[in-house]
């Protein structure tokens, strides 16, 4: 039987509202996506505020089956 073809990243932003981009791509909005799911492998996560800066960038590496938690 196979596992899990997915992982999932948690977002625990402290600030709510700016933009969350997954691989360059727009993903939502923190305190709205709180969790998202993945393919295994490398991502870019990036945490942009309303002028568009990076607040926060980091690469994670999603296992299937597994949870990331992302502090920012």
């Amino acid at each position: 039987m196979p596992g899990p073809t997915t992982g999932d990243v948690k977002i625990n932003a402290s600030v709510k509202g700016e933009s969350i981009y997954v691989d360059g791509g727009f993903a939502g909005v923190t305190g709205k996506l709180k969790k998202f799911s993945l393919q295994p492998g490398n991502h870019q996560i990036e945490v942009r505020d309303a002028e568009g800066q990076v607040m926060f960038q980091n690469t994670v590496h999603v296992i299937g089956g597994k949870t990331i938690d992302i502090n920012c």
